[in-house]
């Protein structure tokens, strides 16, 4: 995955979000499929997620976004003077 325009594998990424606290967890979602009238399919999809503390699995905790999160850095135009 790319942080600040550097290329990271996925291992040192976990591991990196290991070292400031974070557990990689696996987490069950679903996504649900509307068929004829009000029926719906629910199709299973594993997300491995970020969390701190007692925080619950959410799509939003999927590790690669925390990353970027907690990592990516802003680009600003520094002063010249």
């Amino acid at each position: 995955m790319e942080i600040n325009g550097f290329e990271y594998p996925k291992e040192e990424v976990v591991a990196a979000l290991k070292k400031v606290g974070y557990r990689i967890v696996s987490h069950s979602f679903y996504h649900e499929e509307h068929i004829h009238g009000s029926r719906f399919i629910k199709h299973p999809y594993e997300l491995e997620c970020a969390v701190k503390g007692d925080q619950e699995p959410t799509e939003e905790t999927y590790w690669a976004e925390v990353a970027k999160k907690e990592f990516e850095k802003p680009i600003v135009k520094p002063p010249l003077v």
